[in-house]
Parts: structure tokens; C-alpha cells; sequence
């Protein structure tokens, strides 16, 4: 019984917390204007903007160019060819040292040849490191170079096979040549 008068109790309360939010927010609602509603002000009405003319957000006149112009303009830089490096006037060596009368190379010496080189990635960096080997041998008399002979010797067996003096490699032959340490 108690639970009941209880339960009528609350709920009395409750309406009556509902009733009186109603009222005042509806006296309110009399009071002031809804804010969606409320009208801006409306600037001054000026005479209307002559034809191709314009105005910024400061209402400032901005100029319009007469002529249509890119908005990116570049000219790339001049470059002057500076002294030719190393691997240049090494290659132009290797091929004046030739011999005025030249000979037709066999197939196994044209595979062992660095005169050409195959149109290759992997060619063209085997025989930029061979020349980096050949040049540290021919700087350096102590035990580096032996690692560095050893490497040399490796990328020889490497170019031959990968065959980069003459057409170059095929598919499988990258993995099947491919210098192991």
C-alpha cells in the first residue's frame, strides 16, 4: 500500500515539474523572437556596380587585367655543362685505346668484353662497380684489397653470366647468376 501512495506520489510531482517548465518556457517564447527568424540588417543600397567592375570583401575596387595571364609563369634555369666526370673520359678511354684495325670478337670473348655494355639495369651497375673495384685495387696495396679482388673476380663470373657484353640478360638468369656471398 505504501509502494502505491508512493508511486502516486512521484508522479504527481513529476507533472507538475513538466507543467510548470511548459509555462515558463512558453511565456518566454512570447517575450522574445525566435532567432531564425530576426531579420540582419540590410546594408545601405548604393547605386548598382558599373559592368566589369568588381570589390573585395572590403568592399574595395579590384583591378581586372585587360590581357588574360597565366598565374604560373617558369622558365627553367641556364646550365652550363661543367668539367666531364670521371666515368665519361674513362669510357672515352676504354674505347680510343682500341686498336686502329679491330678484330671480330668471338661469342666468349664478346661475354667477357667490357667494351659494350647491355641495355640493362643490373649491366650497367656491374660495370660501374667492376670499374669502382679496378680503380680501388689500383689505389690501395694492403689487405683490402683482397676482399676487393675477391668481389672483382665474383662480378666477372657475374657479368659473363648475366651475359652484359653482349645482349644482355634473360628472365631466369637474374636469379641463377645473382653473386652469392
Amino acid at each position: 500500500m505504501l509502494a502505491h501512495h508512493l508511486y502516486f506520489t512521484r508522479t504527481a510531482f513529476m507533472a507538475f515539474v513538466i507543467f510548470f517548465i511548459l509555462l515558463t518556457n512558453s511565456a518566454n517564447a512570447r517575450q522574445t523572437p525566435d532567432p531564425g527568424l530576426v531579420s540582419l540588417p540590410q546594408p545601405a543600397q548604393t547605386e548598382p556596380l558599373p559592368l566589369g567592375t568588381l570589390r573585395d570583401s572590403n568592399g574595395q575596387p579590384i583591378a581586372i587585367p585587360s590581357e588574360p595571364q597565366s598565374a604560373f609563369e617558369y622558365s627553367a634555369p641556364t646550365i652550363t655543362p661543367a668539367e666531364p666526370s670521371k666515368t665519361q673520359t674513362t669510357k672515352a678511354t676504354k674505347k680510343t685505346t682500341k686498336p686502329a684495325k679491330t678484330k671480330k670478337l668471338t661469342r666468349k670473348q664478346q661475354l667477357a668484353s667490357r667494351e659494350q655494355v647491355a641495355n640493362n639495369p643490373n649491366c650497367r651497375w656491374l660495370d660501374q662497380r667492376m670499374s669502382q673495384l679496378e680503380a680501388q685495387m689500383r689505389s690501395k696495396q694492403d689487405n683490402a684489397s683482397q676482399y676487393h679482388a675477391d668481389e672483382l673476380s665474383a662480378r666477372q663470373q657475374e657479368w659473363q653470366c648475366l651475359k652484359c657484353g653482349a645482349e644482355g640478360p634473360n628472365r631466369d638468369d637474374h636469379s641463377r647468376c645473382q653473386y652469392r656471398r
